[in-house]
């Protein structure tokens, strides 16, 4: 998970209303760093960074939401859709993981790929999880019929991972149509 930068500008003598924007352009540069990564829906880890740090604007501008403009409520409702999405997205990834674990696929496919220039792979599941589905005396040898039913079934999450994906893609597209970034930073600019 990404973490967020501290932030050095802060004046604790300062109005409440000021130190809010200065988060706030910081938290919105931080998610804003993921925009890269929008365009590709093989990089699993860097969307669900972006589905953080969207919920970290989306947050500060709830939690200060009285020391800012009106405005301030829409962008919120618009990043809690944006957060949905790309939580729905992530959804589907982990049961598409936990699928293809039982039908023992290879544990490279399970596990998403950190696309950094370290190459270390990040865990989807978390290893415990992969390790209690690996454990052959908890789980049972699946029948031709129960394989072709999660077969069927691991296809439509891949449908639904692909709906998601594009739903999330599309908001994405029309909010930089709309200039959302923009207009959220005049917003923070605005009495």
């Amino acid at each position: 998970m990404a973490r967020a930068r501290p932030i050095s500008e802060l004046d604790l003598r300062a109005p409440t209303g000021r130190n809010a924007r200065i988060i706030l352009r910081e938290r919105l540069a931080d998610m804003y760093v993921y925009a890269r990564y929008v365009a590709d829906p093989t990089c699993i880890q860097e969307l669900h960074d972006l589905r953080i740090a969207v919920k970290r604007v989306r947050y500060t501008l709830e939690v200060f939401e009285e020391y800012l403009p009106e405005a301030s409520k829409d962008f919120a409702e618009e990043l809690g859709r944006l957060q949905d999405e790309l939580g729905a997205l992530h959804d589907s990834e982990v049961m598409l993981a936990l699928l293809r674990l039982l039908l023992h696929q290879e544990q490279g496919e399970i596990t998403g790929q950190d696309s950094s220039s370290s190459g270390k792979k990040k865990a989807l599941l978390p290893p415990d999880m992969v390790k209690s589905f690996l454990n052959t005396t908890h789980v049972a040898v699946l029948s031709e019929k129960e394989q072709a039913g999660l077969q069927s079934f691991l296809h439509r999450q891949e449908q639904r991972r692909e709906q998601a994906y594009t739903s999330f893609h599309r908001h994405w597209k029309k909010l930089e149509q709309r200039n959302f970034r923009e207009r959220l930073l005049a917003m923070l600019e605005s009495k």
